[in-house]
């Protein structure tokens, strides 16, 4: 058996270049800061951010609440079964052959709209 011969030139290239390449990823490994473990958030922020959430939230509820008490809506004098009373209307007034119509006059007879 005869063992493979390589110039000693070839095995000064070879371990140059295995250098090179260690090297490199060596560098690539090294980084400038040391690790570090991750950061957690300190209770006292994530509280404060909780409790702003919830007055934000409470707030626009509240306001939410508010505008639907006092802001007029279109059928503030209508009557409390509004669905109840159009289908009565259109069911006792049926106009032949204009639903449209018939609609319209349910809704103004039971205070949906009013008249000029």
């Amino acid at each position: 058996m005869k063992l493979p011969v390589a110039t000693r030139s070839e095995v000064e290239h070879a371990r140059h270049e295995l250098d090179e390449w260690r090297r490199r990823a060596e560098s690539m490994l090294v980084t400038d800061d040391p690790p570090t473990r991750p950061r957690r958030r300190s209770r006292r922020r994530l509280r404060a951010r909780t409790l702003s959430s919830f007055f934000a939230a409470t707030a626009v509820a509240a306001s939410v609440a508010l505008a639907a008490f006092v802001l007029p809506g279109r059928t503030q004098g209508a009557s409390q079964d509004v669905p109840g009373c159009i289908g009565k209307q259109r069911y006792e007034h049926p106009v032949a052959g204009n639903q449209y119509q018939e609609l319209v006059n349910a809704l103004y007879a039971c205070g949906v709209y009013r008249l000029p």
